[in-house]
């Protein structure tokens, strides 16, 4: 065996999934349906990889991913054209940029993620002409951070459980090099930064009593920061039925139908703070 071959051998190493757990979460095709352009999939991975970013920032999400939506919703001919050469695809193929140990960041489908457990985030007033120069920002890093990194991979595989919590993040961004960046979800982080949009800015008092916002530059983005952003919307994704599920037990539902519904009234002068949305 080659360097070469050793070096992928790691990588599948790290990236190769544990068996998907058989109790569903969620209808896939709705889930699909729901999802715009611009949205952020955080993903509760299944690999050694996953498993050690957890472990890093002590939260239930490993990666961010940013779904660039269908090719029609690509407003740019040439965009269209560079993305179907780069992933030969059908034109109702739902795409989302992602990023691994081998390849740095890369285009793949969305029907990829059905057997993960996701959340979706959704950036909170952003427009068409916003999420255009977004998806344009990331299309743009595609093939970055594809070169071979020996430390990445000996960072990885630390014994990071081992470590106090409060040490991890920062040690962590301090040793992290290009690839781990961008594995970490900082290219969606990134994106974002481009059309000016806060995912955690800093806020600070004036003498006056003004709040002024100020842009951080953290040089890496985790998925917790989309997770803990009040600039984003968590979407819950509709529920399925497990009546096929033996593992299931079941009990009717005796409550108020306007719980389920997301229809009960909400109190007036009540403040608003960060919104969870049930799709459809």
């Amino acid at each position: 065996m080659d360097i070469h071959s050793f070096y992928q051998w790691c990588c599948n190493l790290l990236q190769r999934d544990r068996p998907a757990s058989t109790l569903r979460l969620s209808d896939f095709d709705q889930l699909s349906s729901t999802l715009l352009p611009g949205d952020v999939i955080l993903i509760d991975g299944r690999s050694r990889l996953d498993e050690a970013l957890k472990n890093i920032t002590s939260s239930r999400w490993s990666r961010g991913i940013l779904y660039l939506g269908q090719l029609h919703d690509i407003a740019d001919p040439a965009l269209r054209s560079q993305l179907s050469s780069y992933l030969p695809c059908e034109a109702d193929t739902r795409l989302i940029l992602d990023a691994r140990l081998d390849q740095g960041i890369t285009l793949r489908a969305l029907s990829l993620l059905q057997q993960e457990h996701v959340r979706i985030c959704r950036p909170r007033s952003l427009n068409d002409e916003q999420r255009q120069a977004m998806i344009r920002h990331a299309i743009s890093r595609l093939g970055v951070g594809a070169q071979r990194s020996w430390f990445a991979i000996m960072i990885l595989l630390l014994p990071w459980s081992l470590l106090p919590r409060r040490w991890r993040t920062g040690m962590f961004t301090t040793l992290a090099g290009s690839l781990l960046r961008q594995i970490s979800g900082t290219p969606v982080g990134e994106a974002f930064s481009f059309i000016q949009f806060p995912v955690l800015p800093l806020v600070k008092q004036k003498h006056d009593g003004a709040s002024q916002l100020y842009s951080r530059q953290p040089g890496i983005y985790f998925a917790a920061d989309f997770d803990h952003s009040p600039y984003f919307d968590v979407i819950k994704y509709p529920f399925i039925d497990q009546l096929d599920n033996p593992r299931v037990r079941l009990q009717p539902w005796s409550g108020q139908h306007d719980a389920l519904s997301g229809t009960a009234k909400k109190e007036d002068n009540k403040p608003q703070g960060k919104v969870v949305r049930l799709a459809e």
